[in-house]
């Protein structure tokens, strides 16, 4: 069997942590106990992992034949004009990842003290409930509100990425994610094909009531086939690990590189998510005929990105290993934010489907490394949370963008959002290669 990590930068840091800067801990952070051995996995870790792939590409399969289609469904509920389309689904988006934003360390915190499993089923349930009730949706307002509850109950990637951790060893730990990443990206594909299908045919309430089954699905498989060995944080853990805001910030200054990636995935996820509420509009835009299946075409154009990415997240954490993650992340940011600027003057949606088909080869790079790093520079009892904290940041990065993405589109153009997408996505870039060099 290939070992996935070999001997590289990643392998190092799960068998010897970097140490802490001196003088920068507080000393609630600073007197927790030292890193145990390297994790050597539950029994029947295998088969578990498996498990969770397979729940994690049918929630994000789901996720994607409904809510990227938003900024349509909000014209069929009775706004008028991509300008207020785009506003509309701009704020619900925001409103979803602002309370996601909020309650992601409240779960962090949850998943430390009673489990990581109970997390997951949470996400899965409670996302499709809220999601299968938007089929019933009538008005603007009334989609609104269930978007902005959703983001209190799902955020599915986050949790399983944490039980991920917890089931899987150390030594498998970075090929492991890069593989959930692609679940993610793979899922991310299909969803937007397989929704723009049914919605064309059978019309949007189907593709929330279809999303709300699968979502459940992912749930049942969880439940069935996944088994956490948790043990719960003694009191003397629990005094260690304390999790306010403060020591959030002491943490984030005692771990080398957790602040940087914060940081970094603030502005990759507010880029990313720019083009939410425009990206199906400019479809409909670039789309001449007027009988031609635009939900199909939307679905294909959003969908490509994530399978070309999944190509890219398969070979991201080897080569990551290779040259270092951070200096990865920064070159693949980089040059997304490139491939942006040209898909602002295409004229034909098959044109921009190329686009976005390269597109993807350098997003998918992204995230598999930098969540390895986080979790091997992270204690075990701190764990879960240190990962609401990154769902914390792209969250807000995930607030942030539809507002960025639906000014642009409403004051300067639908094509606008390319260009400042692409000048966000080149800082990150550029702010991931400082900090990577400054720490050398």
């Amino acid at each position: 069997m290939v070992n996935p990590v070999g001997a590289g930068p990643l392998a190092r840091a799960v068998a010897d942590p970097a140490p802490e800067a001196p003088g920068e801990q507080s000393s609630e952070v600073a007197s927790a106990p030292a890193l145990p051995p390297p994790f050597a996995g539950i029994p029947g870790w295998r088969a578990a992992f498996g498990a969770l792939l397979v729940a994690q590409f049918t929630s994000m399969v789901a996720f994607g034949m409904a809510l990227p289609f938003l900024p349509l469904y909000v014209q069929r509920l009775g706004v008028v004009g991509e300008g207020n389309a785009a506003q509309w689904a701009g704020a619900m988006s925001t409103a979803g990842m602002l309370v996601m934003a909020v309650v992601a360390p409240f779960w962090g915190d949850l998943a430390d003290r009673h489990g990581r499993k109970p997390m997951v089923v949470r996400a899965c349930f409670g996302g499709g409930i809220i999601v299968g009730a938007m089929s019933i949706a009538r008005t603007p307002l009334e989609l609104f509100g269930l978007r902005t509850v959703q983001g209190a109950f799902s955020g599915t990637v986050a949790a399983t990425r944490t039980l991920v951790v917890s089931v899987v060893p150390a030594s498998h730990l970075g090929f492991s994610l890069g593989l959930l990443q692609t679940a993610v990206f793979v899922g991310n594909s299909f969803g937007p094909l397989l929704g723009g299908v049914i919605a064309d045919v059978a019309g949007y309430e189907v593709t929330f009531l279809a999303t709300g089954a699968l979502l459940a699905i992912a749930g049942l498989i969880v439940v069935a086939f996944v088994h956490e060995e948790f043990v719960p944080p003694t009191a003397g853990t629990r005094e260690g690990a304390k999790h306010g805001w403060r020591d959030a910030a002491a943490l984030v200054r005692g771990t080398p590189g957790l602040g940087a990636v914060i940081v970094t995935l603030f502005l990759v996820s507010t880029a990313q998510n720019a083009m939410g509420p425009v990206l199906p509009l400019f479809v409909q835009h670039l789309v001449a005929d007027a009988h031609t299946q635009v939900a199909s075409i939307a679905g294909l154009v959003i969908g490509i990105t994530a399978v070309t990415s999944a190509v890219a997240a398969v070979l991201a954490g080897r080569l990551g290993d290779r040259i270092g993650h951070s200096q990865l992340m920064a070159a693949c940011a980089v040059a997304g934010g490139l491939i942006y600027f040209p898909q602002a003057w295409v004229s034909d949606p098959y044109e921009l489907l190329a686009w976005r088909a390269v597109l993807g080869l350098f997003t998918g790079g992204l995230m598999p490394g930098t969540m390895a790093v986080v979790a091997v520079q992270t204690p075990a009892h701190h764990r879960g949370w240190v990962f609401g904290l990154t769902t914390t940041a792209t969250a807000l990065g995930g607030a942030a963008g539809p507002v960025l993405g639906a000014t642009a589109a409403t004051t300067l153009g639908l094509r606008a959002t390319f260009v400042v997408t692409g000048a966000v996505l080149s800082v990150a870039g550029a702010w991931a290669a400082h900090t990577a060099w400054r720490r050398k």
